[in-house]
């Protein structure tokens, strides 16, 4: 007879159906509650208008006793129970690209991940001895689980270095089993840390049985489900415990992937049905909504603000997702505006706050004692609170409870600092005590006892650390470091060394330094200081101060700020400074002093019209600088195209950063269709007839020949054509500089300048960005008749600058170009235009027409601009105007002398490579498919020249089949006598930083490859060009070649 199935839990919504044990339901991720079975997920017309995502369906299982109540055979007995269930998922990658995510999860059942934990079990035991100690490194995913369940099962407890692949000691495991140890109670189980944050963290042991208490529930069947998001780090409590406890209720748990950037959509992806998160997180939601709600209601009327906020609340909402039904606030204090807005918020979640502690475990639950929670309070006279006081009891927590830890490890005088003679846990916290209508204790955290204190992420501070670290500065003579539970960072009081003060003065010139009023440079002075000294310490953000208060006044016993043992009496330097410490440093304050360090110069906040970052000396190398200097000093990460802006003044700026949300009016969308919109420009161009040439031109028109291309190209013109050739070169200077001094200074740098060139070329001062290039209108007429053909070069190649301060030069100078080679509707000029290869996005490896692109992957400035201009020129030759198109790759160095582009990226991470004498490791791995400049500009000569009545073409102008290989460039270097260590890339980059001084280009290189992430773009098709120029001999990049452009790098970049 066969066994009947067993039924689940779930029924289909739409047939009615119960599902089966093991079938497969797809819930719906909007709709609560909502599922289809297999079949009608395919078959229900219409089909249900919410995504709907294949998630096991499961029923009630057969509950198994467990012999013993220890732990491990907990573990044991729910990977029994619920074997066949899903347990730990990951996040699916792209199997062709595996730096793509997929926006799904894989997950692995209770059975697998038992027995790999029982293997890797076994197989420690080859390495380990039970109660030996382990160390678990690594990221948030299930073999960090299945490792902690392997130590419990063999009473590992996780805590020397040995290196082994998993795969192998699971293998082992398998093969070779041993018996189960017997855990006692008081053994110890794990050892878990304070905070990995802090300057002295402790190991608390944690016994069997202290470890167990934490898990009072398992192996009960429930038809409740319950799914977590695991995204904390699994060496501190919360989210270990969190998961222990799903897996024990047969639930599962989603691990994200650690990129912060993705958190949201992975918690839209699990859908937890609990999310407990630190303030930070709800502070973050909260200010958005409340930007939101502002930017909304500013030009409403009165009666419908109310409606506005109820329907945004609603919006905000679904950032938690529907099946989450509790979520909690714990690891620091929250405000109490925020919680009050996620109370409003998340009507669909019950919203809880929680207070625990590594060392005792759940201490209060919505401020509520916990049911097995022994406590007292004592008081604190020094710092002003007794049990005494009215009209709640105040003082200093003391905890007693079955989560107890056993003491830390090494740590024998702080174990007996913190435990009373009757094994009471001093918690350091100050609490109230209200006592409820029902007679139950409300426990409220309102203060810190010791001088450790708290960040709103839940980062424990110990200020004496930071104090003895920052006292290195020569600035300080005093500082008191102070911080709370609703800061991000920390802040300072310093009393500056006077001498060294005035002498700061008097060498910066700070006329009149006033010492109640400090001047801002020598504030900013200051900070750097102190940033530099966190640096070198390898402190964390969060420790090194984000603002600061300056008083020449120093703490003495006299003004209360010493206590009578000359320590810092820390309660009254924080009320004495309050205020202060609330207002020090506004942001637009900070933000000023941060432009006026990098551009050099002062900016009034009286008048607002001047206060723009380009009026006073902005440029790309400033923009790094500051975009950097922002981040760091207020933790927002600014795109460039904000700081170059038109509109963008300091009061603007100070809005932006405070209300981060409105970064959104710089959107990729918004300048895709700015993007859009200039591509379609009418030209308002007639095009009659092309001028004809017979045999040689007699004179041509090149853009661009003060940059690196553009003068090979010229010199290859004036190599190619006849003496009688002349060459009217556009050049942008002023009218005092002598503009033929500018082509010649350039070629010189190049190697590639020859006396005889000078009686050829007619040097023309203009600008591509002013209209008929800013000629008068005699010049510009008569030029246009004379010009046989034009080649334009001419670019502003930058990847910093935005679209809006490429477009003049780039896109307006291109659509001059159209109109003087079509000035004369009789006599038409051909162009040969030289574009990028960057116009395209990275998935298109075809030549094909600009047309058929799209501009929304074009993420820089530069190709924006070059992809609009190369519409405008298409749009030229589709009204019948002879053009034709070469899209260059990387252009590398000379073969001939090895001269190459000084603002190259590549050439600045070689300088720098030599300067520093060393290089990240990741670049070996990494080669360079380039063209030498010589034989690219030789190429479109030669195909200008051969099909000189052929147009509509488009070349490019890339190396498909070479590449130089940065390992063959290292091993150049070690010929040439230069040593080079291999270092991480965060240390290269630090580095990288150290040698940067005003105006150094070297600190674009660290921005370029601000990721690790040394590739070029995929290697696209240049059949067509390779076809063409077949006839000629292709460059290799043998020694040689690599040797000289070594040799030019260090003798005219290094040495410069």
């Amino acid at each position: 007879m066969t066994e009947p199935m067993k039924q689940s839990y779930w029924y289909c919504d739409a047939c009615s159906r119960l599902l089966l044990h093991g079938e497969y339901r797809f819930n719906c991720t909007v709709c609560d509650n909502y599922d289809y079975c297999e079949q009608c997920v395919t078959t229900v017309d219409p089909p249900h208008p919410h995504r709907m995502i294949p998630e096991l369906a499961y029923g009630r299982e057969e509950t198994i006793e467990c012999a013993t109540a220890d732990l491990a055979t907990a573990i044991r007995a729910a990977i029994r129970m619920y074997s066949d269930r899903h347990c730990m998922g990951t996040r699916d990658v792209d199997k062709e690209n595996p730096s793509i995510y997929m926006d799904s999860y894989s997950w692995l059942t209770f059975k697998i991940i038992g027995d790999r934990s029982k293997n890797f079990g076994h197989g420690l035991r080859r390495l380990i001895e039970p109660r030996g100690y382990l160390a678990i490194c690594g990221g948030n995913r299930p073999e960090w689980m299945i490792t902690d369940f392997a130590c419990i099962f063999q009473n590992t407890p996780d805590n020397g270095l040995s290196i082994h692949f998993m795969g192998d000691i699971e293998q082992a495991g398998f093969i070779k089993k041993y018996d189960y140890v017997t855990v006692e109670p008081d053994d110890c189980l794990t050892i878990i840390y304070t905070s990995g944050s802090t300057g002295f963290p402790k190991g608390a042991i944690i016994s069997e049985s202290a470890f167990r208490a934490t898990f009072p529930r398992w192996c009960l069947p429930s038809s409740l489900e319950r799914v977590t998001l695991s995204y904390r780090p699994l060496s501190w409590a919360a989210d270990r415990d969190a998961i222990i406890t799903t897996f024990l209720c047969g639930g599962r748990t989603g691990f994200s992937t650690g990129d912060p950037s993705r958190f949201m959509e992975e918690l839209g992806l699990v859908r937890p049905t609990y999310f407990g998160a630190p303030p930070s997180i709800w502070n973050k939601i909260y200010t958005e909504f409340k930007t939101s709600l502002a930017l909304i209601t500013a030009h409403c009327p009165p009666e419908v603000i109310a409606d506005e906020e109820q329907h945004l609340l609603q919006q905000f909402s679904k950032l938690i997702p529907n099946r989450c039904k509790s979520i909690a606030i714990g690891g620091a204090m929250v405000s109490p505006v925020v919680l009050n807005f996620m109370k409003r918020c998340f009507t669909h979640c019950s919203v809880n706050e929680s207070y625990g502690i590594t060392e005792c475990g759940s201490v209060t639950y919505n401020n509520l004692v916990e049911d097995t929670l022994q406590y007292r309070l004592e008081s604190v006279p020094e710092m002003g609170y007794s049990l005494e006081d009215k009209p709640f009891p105040r003082g200093e927590l003391l905890t007693k409870t079955a989560q107890m830890f056993s003491g830390y490890i090494n740590n024998p005088e702080e174990t007996r600092a913190t435990l009373t003679e009757d094994g009471f846990f001093r918690t350091g916290d100050i609490v109230e005590l209200h006592t409820c209508q029902n007679g139950q204790i409300d426990i409220r955290v309102i203060d810190r006892k010791k001088s450790f204190f708290k960040l709103s992420q839940g980062q424990f501070i110990s200020p004496e650390f930071l104090q003895n670290i920052y006292m290195q500065s020569l600035f300080i003579e005093q500082i008191y470091i102070h911080g709370d539970l609703l800061s991000d960072s920390v802040s300072a009081v310093i009393v500056p060394d006077r001498k060294y003060a005035q002498a700061y003065a008097i060498e910066h010139n700070l006329i009149d330094f006033d010492m109640n009023n400090p001047h801002p440079e020598f504030i900013d002075a200051v900070l750097q200081d102190l940033c530099s000294i966190g640096e070198k310490e390898s402190l964390r953000k969060h420790k090194i101060p984000s603002g600061i208060i300056i008083d020449f006044e120093p703490f003495t016993p006299q003004n209360g700020l010493l206590t009578s043992s000359m320590k810092l009496c820390r309660y009254k330097l924080a009320a004495h400074y309050a205020d202060r410490l609330k207002t020090s440093n506004s942001i637009e304050q900070r933000l000023k002093t941060i432009i006026e360090t990098v551009t050099g110069q002062s900016i009034s906040t009286d008048n607002k019209e001047k206060n723009v970052f380009l009026s006073i000396g902005g440029d790309s190398l400033a923009a790094i600088r500051l975009s950097r200097m922002i981040e760091n000093d207020l933790g927002i990460p600014l795109s460039f195209n904000i700081l170059f802006d038109s509109t963008m003044n300091l009061e603007r700026l100070t809005t932006f950063i405070q209300n981060p949300s409105q970064f959104s009016s710089f959107s990729q969308s918004i300048i895709v269709q700015q993007l859009l919109n200039d591509s379609h420009l009418d030209l308002n161009i007639k095009i009659d007839k092309h001028k004809s040439i017979n045999g040689f031109p007699s004179i041509i028109f090149i853009t661009g020949t003060t940059g690196f291309v553009g003068a090979f190209l010229l010199a290859e013109l004036l190599t190619t054509y006849p003496l009688e050739c002349k060459f009217v070169c556009l050049i942008r200077c002023q009218s005092s500089i002598n503009a033929l001094d500018r082509i010649r200074k350039n070629m010189l740098f190049y190697q590639i300048w020859k006396d005889d060139y000078q009686q050829r070329i007619i040097p023309l001062q203009g600008d591509l960005a002013q209209n008929h290039f800013g000629l008068d209108d005699q010049t510009y007429e008569s030029f246009a008749r004379q010009i046989d053909i034009i080649y334009h070069c001419g670019a502003t190649v930058n990847f910093i600058l935005p679209y809006s301060q490429l477009y003049g030069p780039n896109v307006y100078g291109t659509r001059e170009i159209i109109h003087f080679a079509t000035h004369i509707p009789s006599s038409c000029i051909p162009i040969q235009y030289i574009s990028t290869i960057n116009v395209l996005s990275p998935r298109i490896d075809k030549e094909i027409s600009i047309d058929e692109t799209s501009p929304e992957q074009l993420i820089n400035g530069y190709a924006q601009s070059k992809w609009v201009a190369e519409k405008l020129i298409a749009k030229a030759n589709y009204c019948g105007l002879s053009v034709n198109i070469y899209r260059l790759g990387l252009i590398c160095a000379d073969s001939r002398t090895g001269s190459c582009n000084q603002h190259d990226i590549y050439t600045l991470l070689i300088a720098g490579m030599i300067k520093m004498n060393c290089y990240p490791k990741s670049l070996i791995q990494f080669h360079l498919n380039g063209l030498p400049v010589d034989f690219t500009t030789k190429s479109i000569v030669y195909l200008s020249n051969i099909q000189s009545n052929v147009f509509g073409n488009i070349y490019h102008v890339i190396n498909r089949n070479n590449e130089i290989k940065f390992v063959d460039i290292i091993d150049g270097m070690h010929n040439d006598g230069i040593e080079l260590e291999s270092i991480s890339y965060d240390e290269w980059k630090m580095k990288m930083k150290t040698i940067n001084n005003q105006n150094n280009p070297l600190e674009f290189v660290a921005e370029f490859f601000s990721n690790d992430d040394f590739k070029e773009r995929s290697v696209v098709s240049a059949d067509r060009f390779y076809n063409a120029v077949s006839a000629l001999d292709f460059p290799s990049f043998d020694k040689d070649y690599i040797s000289k452009w070594l040799k030019f790098i260090m003798h005219n970049i290094v040495r410069k």
